[in-house]
């Protein structure tokens, strides 16, 4: 009750603050503190957000976008803009809202972390206050969860049926030029261990098939399996995952991988302006490639950073992905073939909530790809011997409706485009699926 009135408070305050800006944005601000004040926190927002995209950015416009985005269960969105007051006067304040978003997304450990910096001598004392009673409410509920189970499950399943323009087999391969209808399956589950206040387990594995109507050459299965050990240490979580995945393609084993990766997240990036949330992952696997596919063994290395922000009710994903392969490649009387790539791809994502059960998105992404070794092949008895360089283009669509809090449909549409040194390994590729997902 003490932290609402806080908060109400405060939202008078924003609107005195907005009396000296434009008129326009002063009356969204106004008009934004009258729909909190009758609880429709969705309204609320928008008239917020037209404020700020009216030039209103000030500390306390965006403190109240915060506090509507928690209220409407933005966890992302309210991260964003709680961060973007860290360095000014209210950061005290900024780092306890931080803290009830970490508690309400389940992070006690960060949700700890950010009570306890609120809670410092040189903060205001109804925040320091505020900050003590969440630690000590943490420290009965830690108490508490001590006699009961430590274990947390979860498991998702999607059923999809979808069309592919033009199947390939083994990655990177030449397509087929063939379109064909398939159906697919993906089951995963997971199961997490707090061993103790600060370190948890995460055992989890993956069932993939895909089969295609007309080709049953080109039908891809996949097993996977691993185990995380997480730490939360400051506002990072840090983690190291070890693992090992087996691939079937066309019925025949294709490849096994067994591996590790070093892992880091953060919602608290630096330039929290701009980002919200950070992750890192570094792995490198080796791989056995199965009988007729020893071209395959070497080893797979991957960098991959992630960041992501709201934006005018976007939720935006960026990523850079590094991979490399050290293959044995193909060889066979003057014939050979790389397949040991170097790619560089970076994309982004964005999801919009159209409705609360309606979300759309879409994703682009490019990736330049470099060959190791050059391609060799006879063309009208000459051996000709070229690098493979590949520029690929990915861009697609996607709309989701929930049924309920555990099912939903899932419509999504892939477009891929390959322009390469090898006139062989150009492509256009369209895929559309329609899937039932759900999460239990």
């Amino acid at each position: 009750m003490f932290r609402f009135l806080l908060v109400l408070s405060l939202l008078v305050l924003a609107g005195a603050a907005c009396a000296s800006d434009d008129n326009s944005a002063g009356q969204a601000m106004t008009a934004g503190i009258e729909q909190f004040r009758e609880g429709n926190y969705p309204l609320a927002r928008e008239h917020f957000e037209r404020s700020l995209g009216l030039g209103a950015d000030t500390p306390a416009l965006r403190y109240n976008l915060g506090v509507v985005c928690y209220k409407t269960g933005d966890y992302a969105a309210a991260r964003n803009h709680f961060s973007t007051l860290l360095n000014g006067d209210s950061q005290a304040l900024a780092r306890y809202n931080l803290g009830l978003v970490a508690l309400a997304e389940g992070r006690t450990g960060q949700a700890r972390d950010w009570f306890g910096q609120a809670a410092a001598d040189d903060a205001p004392d109804k925040v320091r206050q505020l900050a003590e009673r969440q630690l000590a409410d943490l420290s009965v509920q830690d108490n508490a969860s001590r006699q009961q189970s430590t274990l947390a499950r979860q498991g998702y399943l999607s059923a999809g049926l979808g069309y592919d323009s033009n199947m390939a087999g083994v990655p990177e391969d030449s397509p087929s030029n063939r379109g064909s209808a398939f159906a697919e399956l993906v089951a995963a589950g997971s199961l997490g261990y707090q061993a103790t206040e600060r370190w948890r387990l995460v055992w989890d594995g993956v069932l993939y098939g895909q089969d295609y109507h007309h080709d049953s050459d080109y039908d891809t299965s996949v097993l996977q399996a691993r185990i995380t050990a997480l730490q939360v240490v400051d506002v990072w979580e840090l983690g190291i995952r070890g693992g090992g995945t087996r691939a079937w393609l066309g019925g025949d084993e294709l490849e096994t991988r067994a591996g590790l990766a070093l892992l880091a997240r953060t919602d608290a990036c630096a330039g929290a302006a701009l980002l919200h949330g950070c992750s890192f992952e570094l792995a490198a696997e080796q791989v056995n490639g199965g009988p007729g596919y020893s071209a395959y063994d070497g080893q797979w290395y991957l960098f991959e950073a992630r960041a992501d922000r709201t934006l005018a009710g976007w939720l935006l994903e960026g990523f850079y992905r590094w991979e490399s392969n050290n293959r044995d490649n193909f060889s066979q009387e003057g014939y050979v073939v790389s397949v040991s790539p170097r790619h560089h791809e970076i994309g982004i994502e964005a999801i919009y909530p159209l409705h609360p059960d309606v979300l759309v998105g879409a994703e682009s992404a490019l990736r330049h790809s470099r060959y190791d070794s050059p391609h060799q092949w006879l063309e009208q008895d000459v051996l000709v011997e070229r690098r493979r360089k590949d520029t690929r283009l990915e861009l697609g669509l996607m709309a989701e409706y929930w049924l309920n809090r555990q099912w939903l449909v899932r419509n999504q549409w892939l477009y891929r485009n390959q322009d390469s040194g090898i006139d062989r390994y150009d492509y256009d590729r369209h895929t559309l699926t329609v899937s039932l997902e759900g999460v239990f």
